[in-house]
């Protein structure tokens, strides 16, 4: 025991005034000796999270337009009208599904996965 209360343990604990506390030379060691996979992966699934979170932008954009066709839609069949604004926004819904830019967001969104679940 030295004059300030401690005790240096042989686990890499310190006693303090009956507290037991991890050394500083104790977390050193562990730190360094973590395995260098967890931050690549960590990483990879934080990409793979932005992936996923940009294909949900899309697909959310997607909700808002058909839902309010079907709002304009439930409107014209109330008050017994025709109104091709509802047609037309279903087939750009339809269109922007199909694009290349959400295939190749879907694409990237699985790679990252993968990537994740591989590190």
């Amino acid at each position: 025991m030295t004059k300030a209360g401690l005790l240096l343990l042989p686990a890499g604990f310190l006693l303090l005034t009956g507290v037991f506390y991890r050394s500083p030379t104790s977390l050193l060691l562990w730190s360094c000796s973590m395995k260098l996979e967890t931050p690549k992966q960590a990483f990879a699934t934080r990409e793979a999270h932005e992936a996923l979170l940009e294909l949900k932008k899309l697909v959310d954009d997607a909700a808002k337009k058909t839902h309010e066709a079907e709002l304009e839609s439930f409107h014209a069949a109330i008050n017994r009208t025709e109104d091709n604004r509802v047609r037309t926004t279903l087939q750009v819904v339809i269109e922007r599904l199909k694009s290349a830019d959400f295939e190749q967001r879907l694409f990237v969104a699985r790679e990252k996965l993968e990537m994740a679940v591989s590190s």
